[in-house]
């Protein structure tokens, strides 16, 4: 640590030090200024590297993270973007056990939405797992108090409406 706080007081020492030697050099004329440019460039290297390790990786993942964000997903993001687009071929397709994992997945990141608990039983039902349709009929009710009876999903094109 204290090996640490003295390279970063050497660095500002020569950042001031490299300052003062531009500022030097420009009051001065022709050829004569190229030494003070020379020691000012000098200078300033030297606190690139003693500020290196602790700042290094910092910067590189700055200047990287905007590049690796087309291809990996984001740390920012906590949950998945709420879609029902495989879920709902799933069902079409009648993989009612994929379509029920998706809906499982939907209502785990998103339990606000109610169509995904209304979709998911009636792929229970499809399924025939009456332990999936009471599982989840009751978490329905507790979360959406006043929906009363149960009711049918929405009429999706292309969805499977029986068996």
């Amino acid at each position: 640590m204290r090996f640490l706080r003295t390279r970063w007081i050497l660095a500002a020492l020569c950042l001031l030090a490299s300052i003062w030697l531009m500022k030097a050099a420009f009051k001065m004329a022709g050829m004569g200024a190229a030494g003070p440019v020379i020691l000012s460039m000098v200078s300033f290297v030297t606190v690139v590297l003693l500020i290196a390790p602790e700042t290094a990786y910092w910067l590189a993942e700055q200047i990287a993270k905007p590049f690796a964000n087309l291809f990996y997903p984001s740390d920012r993001f906590k949950k998945p973007p709420l879609s029902y687009t495989l879920a709902r071929r799933y069902r079409r397709e009648l993989r009612f056990e994929e379509a029920v994992a998706q809906y499982e997945n939907i209502i785990e990141f998103h339990p606000q939405e109610r169509d995904a608990y209304v979709e998911l039983l009636d792929s229970a039902r499809q399924l025939g797992d009456e332990d999936l349709v009471e599982k989840y009929t009751a978490l329905m009710h507790r979360r959406f108090p006043e929906s009363g009876a149960e009711q049918h999903p929405p009429s999706h094109p292309n969805d499977h409406e029986g068996s």
